[in-house]
C-alpha cells in the first residue's frame, strides 16, 4: 500500500505556478536546472517543458496559444537537433534566438523585480511640496536726496557707541592675581613650632584655612625644610597625617 501511495505522488510531483507566460516558464527551467543562461540544453528543458503542459491539461487548465506555441516550436528545435544539417529557413525560429530570446527574458524580469520592490518601499511615502510664500510688495520712497546716506551711517556710528561697555578699562583692575610665596608658608611653619614643639601640617592647613594652592605651597617650602635638615617629618602611612618637629642638633 506504501508503495502504491509513494509511486502516486511521485507521478504528480510536478509544481505548477502561475507563469506569465512561455518565456516565464522556460527561464523558471533554466533556473530548476542550475543551467548556464548561454548555454542552454534545449533538448533536456523541452521534455520538462510538455510535462508541465500536459500537467495543466490534466487539471483542466486553460493553456493559451503561446503555449502550445512554443512547445511545438521546442519539439521542432529538438528534432531538428537529432536529424542531418539542412539549409535552414530564415522565418523559422532557430535555437540561438530562442536562447537570446530567453536571456533578454530573463534581464527584464531581473529588472522588474527590482522596480516592484523599490515600488512597496516607497508606495507607502508621502511627499508634500514645498509651499509658496508671497511676501508682500514693499514700496519705495520717491524722494531721496544727498544727505540720507551721510544720515544713516551717522544714525549707525551712535548706535554702535551706545553698545560701547564704559567700563571697559576698569577690566584689568577687577581681575586680582592671587600671590602665593614658599617663604610665606614656611614662615607659618616656624611660628606653629614656637607655640609647640610637634605639630601636624594636615590640622595647620585646615586652621589657617588654606586654599589648594596655599596648601600646595606650603607643602613644598616642608619638603625644603626637610631637606635642609631644619626640621624633622613623619607619616606613618600613606595618605596619613604628617607630623611636624624642629631638628635636633
Amino acid at each position: 500500500m506504501n508503495n502504491i501511495l509513494t509511486l502516486e505522488t511521485n507521478k504528480y510531483e510536478i509544481r505548477l505556478d502561475n507563469f506569465e507566460g512561455p518565456l516565464d516558464l522556460l527561464c523558471h527551467l533554466v533556473d530548476k536546472n542550475k543551467m548556464d543562461i548561454h548555454e542552454v540544453n534545449i533538448t533536456k528543458i523541452t521534455d520538462q517543458y510538455i510535462e508541465y503542459i500536459n500537467a495543466m491539461k490534466e487539471l483542466n487548465l486553460d493553456v493559451t496559444s503561446e503555449f502550445v506555441l512554443m512547445a511545438s516550436t521546442l519539439l521542432f528545435i529538438k528534432s531538428k537537433s537529432l536529424l542531418p544539417k539542412q539549409v535552414e529557413d530564415e522565418s523559422e525560429l532557430t535555437e540561438e534566438e530562442l536562447i537570446h530570446r530567453i536571456i533578454e527574458y530573463k534581464k527584464y524580469k531581473e529588472i522588474t523585480k527590482k522596480l516592484r520592490n523599490q515600488f512597496d518601499i516607497y508606495s507607502k511615502r508621502c511627499y508634500k511640496l514645498p509651499d509658496k510664500v508671497e511676501l508682500p510688495k514693499r514700496k519705495l520712497e520717491e524722494n531721496y536726496s544727498s544727505d540720507l546716506l551721510v544720515e544713516s551711517y551717522r544714525a549707525l556710528l551712535e548706535r554702535n557707541k551706545e553698545k560701547i561697555n564704559i567700563n571697559a578699562t576698569n577690566i584689568e583692575k577687577i581681575a586680582i592675581t592671587e600671590t602665593v610665596t614658599v617663604t610665606s608658608k614656611v614662615k607659618d611653619i616656624f611660628r606653629e613650632l614656637m607655640k609647640k614643639p610637634k605639630f601636624v601640617f594636615n590640622k595647620l592647613c585646615k586652621t589657617k584655612k588654606y586654599t589648594r594652592l596655599e596648601t600646595v605651597t606650603a607643602f613644598t617650602g616642608l619638603l625644603e625644610l626637610t631637606r635642609r635638615n631644619k626640621i624633622k617629618a613623619e607619616q606613618e602611612k600613606i595618605f596619613g597625617d604628617i607630623t611636624v618637629e624642629k631638628a635636633r642638633d
